[in-house]
């Protein structure tokens, strides 16, 4: 294809994308009442200001209900852009957000300037907002790397094979610990060229690689960027750099990276500077002047409104020369990282400004658009892309983007165009019990996985993976009244039960997952197991837990009826997903007659008996 056409389709499907996005929250906007919107997890109700203080410079708010009431709104999670507004009055300076942390009952939010007194002081809606940030970056990383100077890239872009040096750089022999496959990943990476990929089926150990790519490279001198298309990602890839003893700065709004890498972060490097230090007083000044502004504003007498209006002023002049003094140790912090982190949308965030490194990484590659990865590109001089295009794929929420290809990661069409020439496949899985593993690895990876010894034979019990099949329960999936996700009330009943005969096993609730492909489905289920989640449960949808494991997993397939229809688990990434986040526990509930209809979920099935694990929910 050509580049100028490939290009141009390529912004046609970001356009399509952002206005499905944007359709979506205006149509929930215009036609759900507000109840209806928070029951959709998009806004939180009648919440207030219970504290007040502040994050990395700017302003922090913390939201509750009286008595430490649970909290609705699933979908303002941590990093989600939000705007504080009223029940029955449109306010034109209702203040925007990013929600820094989140608990059951509790939201803290960041501004970037002090929110406006209403918002703080009494009760107020908190609604989750489309950011076009994203779409904006993507763009223009699909006009830059149509210029010149991306034309080391355009090649590779429009067909032409990745190249490859015939022996790799020095860096010393791989460590002890790496086995046969990840050793050649490691070496086709060293010799890369322009661009190298590293394929890591569940448990593979791909972020292994990556973090000896990134410390070999980093020991001949070299400054690594590492990226991920989630903050999540981005977050466990910083983590295990660290534990590597590798120094990563991480770029992002502190809101949306993990407490524990907090010290990691841009603004916490740089409040050690001088500079900072300085700024960080000028906060405290300007949350001071707030603070007085509103008991001025409780007074009586004469001029006491426009004596708040100035020390308000006065805090912001404040607050914004605080982050113009950050800004001046920005630069300095970043030229003596080793390696720095961020998600790709994040590359083009401004402390990046005119930075090029000799190499990229990025992990979890094959969920990123393609667009996405460009960002990386364009600031480096050669790539390694890891990722697994047999588990979830990019998310695209527009029919029309989804069929002209922007669901197709620049992973899986490389892999499609060159094959085994330009990757290595890992295949010795170190998570599962080799029950729980056996069934996609044949299904999906032709049989190529194996567990490796420490965990082929670890289990609870002496049945690492069940099918419980709820055929002819009269257990039906429906569509709740304002949604269009999938619940079923009876199976999510029979699911609560199994989670207690798990732990009755001995496992801690903070080692126990359930995983439901659907968002309603999710939040029955986080009702039923409310107080198990106070313990450590965890409660997701199958895209929440990419990456992560627990020792037990339990899956609600969810979809039973007369027709047979399994909606999106007909798309077996999402199943390979859900299958391989656990130990030594798997516990699968569905129901066989509907599934089954599907050639995977007939295999499945079939695995489940030939081991001995089938269970029909009528035994229960």
């Amino acid at each position: 294809m050509e580049l100028e056409t490939l290009l141009k389709d390529f912004q046609a499907l970001l356009q399509a994308e952002r206005e499905e996005e944007r359709a979506r929250f205006a149509e929930a906007r215009g036609r759900l009442s507000l109840a209806e919107r928070e029951g959709r997890g998009l806004a939180l109700l009648d919440v207030e200001a219970v504290e007040e203080s502040a994050l990395a410079g700017r302003a922090l708010v913390t939201f509750g209900k009286g008595r430490n009431e649970p909290l609705a709104g699933a979908r303002l999670g941590v990093g989600s852009l939000v705007r504080v507004g009223l029940r029955r009055e449109e306010r034109p300076d209702a203040p925007e957000g990013v929600v820094a942390r989140r608990s059951r009952t509790r939201v803290a939010v960041a501004f970037d300037e002090p929110p406006p007194d209403w918002a703080t002081e009494g009760r107020v809606v908190l609604e989750l907002l489309p950011s076009p940030v994203t779409w904006e970056r993507l763009s223009a990383g699909v006009r830059r790397i149509g210029e010149k100077e991306a034309r080391r890239w355009q090649p590779l872009l429009t067909g032409a094979p990745p190249r490859f040096e015939d022996r790799a750089p020095p860096g010393g022999t791989a460590p002890a610990g790496l086995n046969p496959e990840q050793r050649r990943a490691l070496d086709l990476c060293e010799r890369a060229l322009d661009v190298a990929l590293v394929h890591g089926p569940p448990g593979t150990g791909k972020t292994t690689v990556l973090v000896e790519v990134i410390r070999r490279a980093v020991e001949r001198g070299e400054q690594v960027l590492a990226a991920a298309p989630s903050n999540l990602a981005a977050d466990n890839l910083l983590e295990r750099l660290a534990r590597a003893g590798v120094d990563g700065v991480r770029l992002g709004h502190p809101a949306r990276v993990l407490p524990q890498l907090l010290p990691h972060t841009l603004e916490a490097r740089v409040s050690a500077h001088e500079s900072a230090r300085i700024a960080k007083g000028l906060v405290d000044e300007a949350l001071a002047l707030r603070r007085d502004a509103r008991k001025r504003k409780q007074r009586r007498g004469p001029g006491r409104f426009s004596e708040a209006r100035q020390a308000e002023r006065d805090a912001r002049a404040l607050l914004a020369e605080a982050r113009a003094l950050e800004a001046r140790a920005e630069a300095e912090v970043l030229s003596r990282a080793e390696v720095v982190v961020a998600t790709l949308t994040g590359l083009d965030a401004p402390p990046l400004a005119g930075r090029r490194f000799p190499l990229a990484v990025v992990d979890e590659a094959t969920q990123a658009v393609e667009p996405a990865v460009y960002l990386a590109l364009l600031r480096a001089g050669r790539a390694v892309l890891a990722g697994d295009h047999l588990q979830l794929p990019p998310t695209v929420l527009s029919a029309a983007a989804q069929a002209g290809g922007l669901g197709t990661s620049l992973f899986e069409r490389l892999v499609a165009l060159h094959g085994d020439a330009v990757k290595v496949t890992l295949a010795e899985q170190h998570r599962m019990n080799a029950l729980i593993m056996r069934y996609p690895s044949e299904a999906l990876y032709g049989g190529l996985l194996r567990a490796h010894p420490a965990v082929a034979g670890h289990a609870l019990d002496g049945l690492p993976l069940e099918l419980v099949d709820t055929a002819g329960r009269g257990f039906e999936d429906e569509t709740p009244e304002g949604s269009d996700s999938k619940q079923n009330p009876g199976e999510a009943e029979l699911v609560a039960a199994q989670v207690e005969r798990v732990l009755s096993l001995g496992v801690s609730p903070a080692e126990v997952a359930v995983i439901a492909p659907y968002d309603a489905q999710v939040q029955r289920l986080r009702q039923l197991l409310s107080a198990r989640l106070d313990e450590g449960l965890e409660v997701d949808t199958v895209d929440g837990f990419q990456g992560r494991e627990k020792e037990a997993v339990l899956v609600s397939l969810t979809r039973s009826n007369d027709a047979g229809e399994v909606g999106f688990l007909a798309d077996v990434r999402r199943m390979n997903v859900a299958v391989t986040r656990a130990r030594k526990k798997l516990v699968v509930v569905g129901d066989g007659a509907t599934v089954a209809r599907h050639p995977f979920y007939e295999g499945f099935v079939r695995y489940a008996q030939e081991i001995g694990g089938w269970r029909s929910a009528w035994e229960l």
